[in-house]
């Protein structure tokens, strides 16, 4: 497919980019061969041939737009905004992250875009999708890095055009006055979330002429119903962020010893993360990163559900527990582990530890479609049988203690892009096979004379990531080689 330019704009033709590819590395870096993400044409160590972004087709992401656009009524627009670049102070900026929406529908990976993906009956695809993007600049380059431009939003990521992102504005202005249009799209801050200064531009557009122009309803939940269930691509990563979140919990079981801070830990895991892919592919490790601020709670700092300020020593006869997980290619993984800071747990730490693993291994093999069952069933699964374990060892307790005071919080949530992923999904609707869930239940005992003393102030939690299978002999434990029974726990540590 070749690129014809028209006013500005750049516009598919049939042919590929293969004359821009053959002459990319003769011109000045800058200009033309740098582009602002990885590719097949300029880095096949990390994006494979027929790819888009690492580990994910380009007909993937055309297939996830052709499930968007048939959710679509007939012309509808629907819009999705990119991240912003968000600042720690002033020209600092904090390592950019794509928002995930946008990402799952085009594989973009540049902040200060928007594409527009509009139904109609006219395109072979049964849609055509406008890319607004900053366009090459060498100048700003030298100084910001390199952008990938219009011509690689439309002869790499298969925009039909693309224009600058300066002309937005416009286009949003003529898109607000067409009364008969329904625009898809979220404005709104929700979940915390940062919404570009485009978002704002567009819903001034739509107010100015609200009530004789175009429509608005909520895209979020339509992308949210595709992300939900993961092709085998997605899964493939997943599996890949497991294997490196893995590593490094070892690494960080081994590093710890009464004394050493919870920051240390805290970095141990960051650095092992890295170095996971630092063997036979090191060029991977740019894939890596934190998928989230972690936990490293010792002691009774565990009591805490997200203690992220990791900055205590590790006093000695504790437990620790450690919520970390690596992000890879954009895939999350999302694992707690809980390890004694000597290397062996004492014997009240091994009775609470083994009845909170019991009722964890019990609920992983509940997560299959053919069960029946919801996330929400699933909790109170847990809830009745962490009694039965809890009452086992000596605890008094009944239902209402494990949900007030013991385990507050729920035995699961869906994973994916995000770690808390498709959070407007239910958690209440069926699983359905390939949805990847956390199974994470807990126990936090206060120091309350209501429970025995020897398991006060001590906090137990035990998490993995759960692809759904169909039976429950389909069900993969994406986190099965992170160290989790006692015996495996005091074995890497003892190393």
């Amino acid at each position: 497919m070749r690129r014809v330019s028209l006013n500005g704009a750049h516009r598919r033709d049939r042919g590929l980019l293969s004359t821009l590819l053959q002459t990319a590395r003769t011109r000045d870096p800058i200009t033309s061969e740098w582009l602002g993400q990885p590719t097949h044409a300029l880095h096949p160590e990390l994006v494979g041939e027929g790819e888009l972004t690492p580990g994910i087709a380009k007909a993937e992401y055309d297939e996830r737009r052709r499930r968007i656009a048939r959710a679509l009524p007939d012309g509808a627009v629907a819009l999705l905004f990119s991240a912003s670049t968000q600042f720690v102070s002033p020209h600092v900026f904090h390592e950019f992250r794509q928002d995930s929406d946008f990402y799952y529908l085009t594989g973009w990976n540049e902040p200060d875009s928007v594409v527009a993906i509009e139904k109609n009956g006219y395109a072979d695809r049964g849609y055509t999708m406008t890319m607004f993007v900053r366009p090459k600049d060498p100048a700003r380059e030298v100084w910001e890095g390199p952008r990938s431009g219009l011509e690689a939003a439309v002869d790499v990521f298969g925009a039909d055009e693309a224009r600058p992102i300066r002309e937005f504005g416009e286009h949003a202005a003529r898109l607000a006055a067409a009364g008969s249009t329904a625009v898809y799209a979220d404005l709104d801050d929700d979940h915390g979330l940062v919404r570009s200064r485009h978002c704002q531009t567009l819903r001034q557009q739509l107010q100015r002429h609200a009530g004789a122009g175009a429509r608005l309803f909520p895209l979020g939940h339509l992308v949210q119903q595709e992300r939900l269930v993961k092709s085998a691509a997605e899964i493939r990563l997943m599996r890949e962020a497991s294997r490196v979140t893995a590593a490094a919990f070892a690494a960080t079981m081994r590093a710890c010893r009464p004394g050493v801070c919870e920051s240390t830990l805290q970095a141990t895991f960051a650095y092992a993360s890295k170095m996971a892919l630092a063997g036979a592919r090191p060029d991977r490790s740019v894939l890596t990163r934190p998928a989230y601020v972690p936990v490293f709670a010792a002691g009774e700092h565990a009591m805490c559900m997200h203690y992220v300020l990791n900055q205590g020593p590790v006093p000695d006869g504790c437990l620790v527990l450690a919520d970390a997980g690596a992000e890879y290619a954009a895939y999350a993984s999302d694992v707690t582990r809980t390890f004694p800071a000597s290397g062996r747990f004492t014997e009240p730490q091994r009775d609470l530890y083994s009845a909170v693993l019991s009722v964890q291994e019990q609920m992983v093999r509940l997560c299959y479609a053919d069960s029946g069952y919801s996330l929400n069933e699933i909790h109170r699964c847990s809830v009745r049988a962490l009694v039965g374990e809890l009452k086992q060892i000596g605890l008094r307790v009944a239902e209402r203690d494990v949900e007030r005071h013991l385990c507050p919080h729920h035995i699961s949530h869906y994973l994916g892009m995000d770690v808390h992923d498709t959070v407007d999904m239910p958690r209440s609707q069926r699983l359905r096979a390939n949805m990847v869930v956390t199974v994470e239940p807990g126990v936090y005992v206060p120091y309350n004379d209501r429970f025995p003393k020897a398991f006060q102030g001590i906090g137990i939690r035990i998490e993995d990531n759960i692809v759904v299978g169909q039976a429950e002999a389909d069900i993969e434990n994406l986190s099965r080689d992170t160290p989790k029974s006692v015996a495996d726990i005091e074995a890497c540590m003892a190393r």
